[in-house]
């Protein structure tokens, strides 16, 4: 039958495998995306078989591994890769190339033999060799969905001790809540007793339909299929660590990865909503810099045999940074707006006393102001000489109001191409020069010597020329 429609997943449910369990060999399909049959899959163990274990048609039904049909978690509607938050591809039962082909897990029913095409079909799809030395109290796991018209279109799993299949199990039908393809199931099944310390196992999928156009799709699909003992690991909890809770705008944080029991993750992945982390998984430390004011939840999942097991989060509230703008009335400078604290600079130097939102200044030259807004900082810039006011921020751009001994300079993405960076005093001489490297988020210039007060950072090559301020305290 063939595929109307596909569904559009349903937001992702938190599957969980054993999570006592200590996961030795899985299997995700990943790199059959493009669309292959099964006895022309290699996946990471090795390649996988095709053996015909009974009478069949002259076109009968294929298993293919492609992103046709994506594989999902517990409870998920069945739909393709292309339109879908699914796990990526999965072995399924198709149609003959000739007929339908692979449109994911819908199949040829039949009922024109001798008139049309005879899909008959038979077939079961085995795994490389798995080699089970070491391992005992063995748990097969996966998900599948699965329809087909009772025992007469079916599927099941078979298992080889290394002399001969068996078959470990006719699977349910899985439920029709998002017809036609089906909703997702998470199943699990303990090894015979010979797969212990075995060298030779394998694990097959079986489908058999007859042809006489009676059964409804979806055929079967399958994913995340994994093996796994039950001792030897203690249970994966993520959780991780962070600097700081409470930030500014020009400020970044570093969360920490301390997971425990993590002998049988194989990733982790970091997130938060509208904030991008480059290369997600694997990065720990990792550095998170924020753009926006407001409340953002980081999140840390632990991902064993290509599911999420666990997570942790936490809660970063980020102020926004002031971005004082300086107003000139004769020879007297103020600042809209109010802060907590205002600080005037002349030059480099703090004016004593000048702590207002206000400054008359005598001589012409270059002032700025640092203001406090509830803990986080800005600079304002003016000068009645040549530079003006200097923007601090250039939109892609920012540096952070440490006042430490080093100059931290953030990009919202990262760089497609080499910056220079100069480090500028308020009378434009140069200071200091660096190379900001493409693909880099964050640079740190070292600001050790220089003297309280203000400085500018210009941000230059081909496509870009930006000049931000900076202050040391």
């Amino acid at each position: 039958m063939r595929k109307i429609t596909t569904l559009i997943s349903a937001l992702m449910l938190s599957g969980v495998l054993n999570v006592q369990a200590q996961t030795f060999w899985t299997e995700n399909f990943t790199s059959g995306s493009t669309g292959l049959e099964v006895q022309s899959y290699t996946g990471p163990n090795g390649a996988w078989t095709l053996t015909v274990t009974g009478a069949e048609g002259t076109e009968p039904n294929r298993w293919y591994v492609s992103c046709q049909e994506a594989g999902h978690l517990d409870g998920v509607c069945g739909t393709t890769c292309a339109s879908s938050m699914g796990l990526g591809a999965t072995l399924h039962v198709g149609a003959d190339p000739s007929l339908f082909g692979d449109n994911g897990a819908t199949y040829d029913a039949g009922g024109l033999c001798g008139i049309l095409s005879c899909p008959q079909t038979d077939r079961r799809a085995e795994s490389p060799v798995i080699n089970c030395t070491g391992k005992t109290g063995i748990t097969l796991s996966f998900y599948y969905i699965e329809g087909g018209s009772g025992t007469l279109d079916d599927a099941s799993v078979w298992y080889y001790n290394g002399t001969a299949w068996s078959m470990l199990v006719n699977t349910a039908k899985t439920p029709l809540t998002c017809s036609p393809q089906g909703t997702w199931t998470h199943y699990s099944i303990a090894l015979p007793a010979s797969a212990d310390n075995n060298p030779n196992v394998k694990i097959g999928f079986r489908w058999v339909n007859n042809d006489d156009g009676a059964g409804s799709d979806p055929s079967f699909a399958v994913d995340s299929v994994s093996l796994s003992t039950a001792g030897g690991s203690s249970t994966p909890v993520a959780a991780f660590t962070t600097n700081h809770t409470t930030v500014c705008t020009d400020s970044c944080v570093i969360l920490t990865n301390t997971s425990t029991g993590t002998a049988s993750i194989d990733s982790f992945t970091w997130s938060s909503a509208g904030i991008p982390i480059p290369a997600a998984h694997s990065t720990s430390p990792l550095t998170l810099c924020f753009n926006d004011a407001g409340t953002f939840v980081v999140k840390l999942y632990l991902h064993e045999g290509g599911v999420r097991i666990d997570s942790a989060s936490t809660t970063i509230t980020v102020n926004q940074s002031p971005s004082p703008v300086i107003t000139v009335s004769g020879s007297t400078l103020s600042v809209t707006g109010t802060y907590t604290s205002y600080q005037w600079y002349s030059g480099i130097s703090p004016i004593a006393g000048a702590t207002t939102s206000s400054y008359t200044f005598t001589t012409p030259g270059i002032y700025g102001v640092l203001v406090d807004s509830a803990g986080c900082k800005g600079v304002g810039v003016y000068s009645s000489l040549s530079v003006g006011q200097v923007a601090n921020d250039a939109g892609l751009f920012y540096v952070a109001q440490q006042g430490g001994a080093t100059i931290p300079v953030h990009a919202f993405q990262p760089l497609d191409a080499d910056v220079k960076v100069t480090i500028h005093d308020v009378s434009g001489r140069i200071l200091k020069s660096a190379v900001w490297a493409k693909g880099s988020r964050a640079l740190s210039v070292d600001a050790t010597g220089f003297s309280a007060g203000m400085y500018i950072v210009r941000l230059t090559n081909d496509h870009t020329s930006v000049a931000l301020r900076w202050l040391r305290e």
